[in-house]
């Protein structure tokens, strides 16, 4: 059984890159290459392609700013641009979600036919969000959301208190759903070896 979402959900997308860096550039044409990569998670190098792109495209201009620095700014057809990817995205985050719910919930019916009643969801995240309202009606019962972060341990969500992983096997869930793609690997690993996958079986979206 295919235990992932299909790649394509989360893969990152150039144009999805061009918004963000128009979006900035458009509040901060001093904006540095330096600063977008860091904002954003890029390499500084792809930053660098991505802005010479967009130059020779016409979708911004650069101008020389003293000392050794240089301002960007959009020009009318990168706001012409921006608006469309604006709209494209809008779009697209529409039909994201629907088909996020709907491989996540197969994979719940999947556990409910199967004649599971306890689930614990571990990993905060926005997937774990889209688990929630799509176990709302079925025959499964959240017994509790776990996170590895000290940060989010404590904090209320959907009425439940985010627990410290220790607590596990005290809420005795019959799965316990790894609901954060970012470290979904990682967190696996990790709870094999911290629980008896005899007792408890570990799934992942």
């Amino acid at each position: 059984m295919n235990n992932s979402l299909p790649n394509h959900l989360f893969k990152p997308s150039e144009r999805m890159r061009d918004l963000q860096f128009l979006k900035e550039i458009e509040q901060n044409p001093k904006v540095s290459q330096r600063e977008l990569s860091n904002k954003f998670g890029i390499a500084l190098g792809v930053t660098n392609a991505c802005i010479k792109r967009m130059a020779r495209r016409g979708v911004i201009r650069l101008k020389g700013f003293p000392p050794r620095r240089i301002a960007y700014y959009l020009t009318p057809k990168g706001f012409t641009e921006k608006s469309k990817l604006m709209l494209h995205f809008l779009s697209y985050n529409i039909q994201h979600y629907a088909e996020m719910k709907k491989s996540i919930s197969k994979r719940l019916l999947e556990m409910q036919n199967r004649g599971v009643k306890r689930v614990a969801f571990y990993g905060v995240s926005d997937e774990m969000e889209v688990a929630y309202v799509t176990l709302q009606g079925l025959k499964v019962k959240l017994v509790g959301i776990l996170d590895d972060s000290e940060t989010l341990q404590g904090k209320q969500l959907f009425g439940y208190r985010v627990q410290k992983p220790e607590i596990l096997t005290s809420l005795r869930p019959e799965v316990v759903l790894v609901t954060s793609l970012a470290d979904g690997e990682k967190i696996f690993e990790e709870l094999k070896k911290r629980i008896d996958v005899k007792k408890i079986h570990i799934e992942r979206l």
